[in-house]
């Protein structure tokens, strides 16, 4: 039957009809590999190496160089893939968006000048918060902390641990390259940061946080005993770092079972990592940080303290406390909530946190009242109707700006007497101290971007003063 249609002769075309050609492949698979080829390498040459080799725009007034520190640290988050998630530009559909600015600061081409800021880190997918303006949010031992692992100071986090890919000096380079990305007004910040910070630890009678990873391998830092000046309120320095408005505040919602179940639960879920389950400020990310975290069991504190009161706590959970580890909550957790937790803290002396499921009422409430040593200081001192922000007057100053950031307390004309600082602290004293930590850090990238060879601008770009972009 095959030999008989091999056989059978093709069947004839009308007249006029064309036979169809018989089919062949027009496109070999060398010429489709040839044209795969082509499209990529197209594609490479316009996106990657174009952009590269061409972009050089004039620095912008906010541009600083990276020190030697910051661009190792640079490396370092470039060659692990950190910009995969923390990329480096802002856009409102990003994780965390408005934590630390309502709008942020809008990146220029100018503010990615120079070599030692090729390739950029962009990156796409955005799985962390945008890091390009976090300089200067969070102290050094924070941020060790958080690269040892993320959850010691955020539970929620995604990110992995770190503690096994980075050296002690790798991760301080890091922390260098994170504090000082984001420019001079990141810089700035920075300055603020630091200068707080030493004011913390001379107030509060803690040495200097550990370096790299050591705090993991540590026990939590010694205090030693600190007086205050004579007829000065012991927690006068505390003070001024939160908004005098918020003094003697009380409670904005009813002291009821149902906001302190409430604010325990906000507590277990955000808090213990830094204070530990039992509040006594030993959670596991407690070894890194110098000031340690606050310990929340003592019952004299909780009833009597100069900068315990609802008000107080509120301020510091809102806002952060400059200088230590405390860092600001206003945008990840509602007003109400922040409120429930500060109650349920004034229930941690009765014992709430050392059963697990015991539920806290209202008999272990302690009210706070303010004791009679602040009422006659900011009767006497710090009256609360000199709060600086009443004032109408305009700040031009940048680095005033950022001493009102972190001494929000402090009004002109204060001066808080602290046992060994240099000068008193006052608003004019802690601008100039933030002035001149800025200027050396601008100095040492400065220094080390020309022995690197780098390209820089004019020196008169150096004397551009930075800019308080509108924080929160």
């Amino acid at each position: 039957m095959a030999d008989r249609f091999d056989n059978e002769e093709e069947p004839r075309l009308p007249r006029g009809w064309v036979r169809h050609p018989r089919e062949r492949m027009l496109m070999t698979p060398l010429v489709s590999g040839f044209g795969g080829l082509l499209a990529f390498f197209s594609v490479v040459f316009v996106v990657v190496w174009l952009p590269i080799h061409t972009f050089d725009p004039p620095p912008s007034g906010d541009w600083a160089p990276l020190s030697d520190d910051a661009q190792n640290g640079r490396n370092l988050f470039a060659s692990n893939g950190c910009y995969v998630c923390h990329s480096g530009y802002s856009r409102p559909q990003d994780v965390r968006y408005q934590l630390y600015f309502l709008y942020p600061k809008v990146s220029e081409p100018g503010d990615f000048y120079g070599s030692d800021q090729s390739p950029n880190l962009f990156g796409t997918e955005r799985t962390g918060p945008d890091l390009s303006q976090d300089s200067g949010w969070h102290p050094d031992d924070w941020h060790r902390a958080h690269f040892y692992n993320p959850r010691f100071v955020d539970p929620f986090s995604l990110m992995p641990p770190m503690k096994s890919l980075f050296s002690d000096r790798q991760v301080d380079e890091l922390v260098t390259f994170e504090q000082t990305r984001s420019g001079k007004s990141g810089l700035l910040r920075y300055a603020g940061e630091l200068y707080a910070k030493h004011v913390a630890l001379t107030v509060q009678g803690f040495p200097e946080p550990y370096t790299g990873f050591q705090g993991a391998h540590k026990p939590i830092v010694p205090q030693k005993e600190t007086k205050p000046p004579p007829n000065q309120l012991e927690e006068a320095p505390n003070l001024s770092q939160i908004d005098r408005s918020y003094w003697l505040a009380g409670n904005a919602l009813p002291v009821t079972d149902a906001n302190l179940l409430r604010g325990k639960e906000v507590f277990l879920e955000r808090c213990v990592a830094c204070h530990g389950p039992l509040g006594n400020g030993k959670g596991p990310g407690s070894t890194f940080m110098s000031p340690p975290p606050a310990d929340f069991t003592d019952k004299d504190d909780a009833c009597c303290g100069g900068d315990t009161g609802p008000g107080d706590f509120y301020y510091r959970v809102l806002r952060g406390w400059p200088g230590t580890a405390m860092e600001n909550f206003g945008e990840r957790l509602s007003v109400d909530d922040i409120w429930r937790v500060i109650m349920f803290v004034k229930t941690i002396p009765n014992g709430t946190l050392k059963e697990p499921h015991r539920l806290p009422t209202t008999e272990d409430y302690i009210v706070w009242q303010p004791s009679k040593e602040l009422l006659a200081w900011i009767k006497t001192h710090q009256q609360l109707a000199q709060n600086a922000a009443f004032s109408k007057q305009q700040l031009s100053d940048p680095y005033i700006e950022e001493a009102r950031r972190v001494f929000p307390g402090l009004a002109p004309g204060d001066q808080i007497v602290v046992n060994g600082l240099e000068t008193p602290l006052d608003l004019t004293d802690a601008a100039a101290g933030i002035r001149t930590i800025y200027e050396r850090l601008l100095d040492k990238a400065w220094a080390d971007a020309r022995a690197r060879g780098e390209t820089l601008p004019p020196e008169s770009q150096k004397g551009i003063p930075p800019t308080v972009p509108g924080q929160q």
